[in-house]
């Protein structure tokens, strides 16, 4: 066996194997989860704190407010849930 049929072979092992895996359902495609609703909110809630934080820090205090505004209805619509 030459090495270029070595290689041919090891190729179609391993498609088998990976075929054999996703039969299996071993082999998961997604790493991660999908986000749940709450995760969304946890993380928009934290995306709007630092976006006010930096408003505020900028002396831009209008800015700041809308962003608190919109902080505090996150908070009740996530403390309804």
């Amino acid at each position: 066996m030459n090495e270029n049929e070595i290689d041919i072979l090891a190729e179609k092992v391993a498609i088998a194997i990976i075929d054999k895996l996703f039969e299996a359902g071993n082999l998961e495609i997604s790493h991660f989860p999908p986000a749940s609703e709450e995760e969304i909110m946890i993380g928009e809630l934290g995306r709007l704190m630092t976006l006010m934080s930096t408003y505020e820090d900028k002396e831009e205090y209008e800015k700041a407010a809308i962003i608190k505004r919109k902080i505090e209805i996150l908070q009740n619509k996530y403390n309804k849930k």
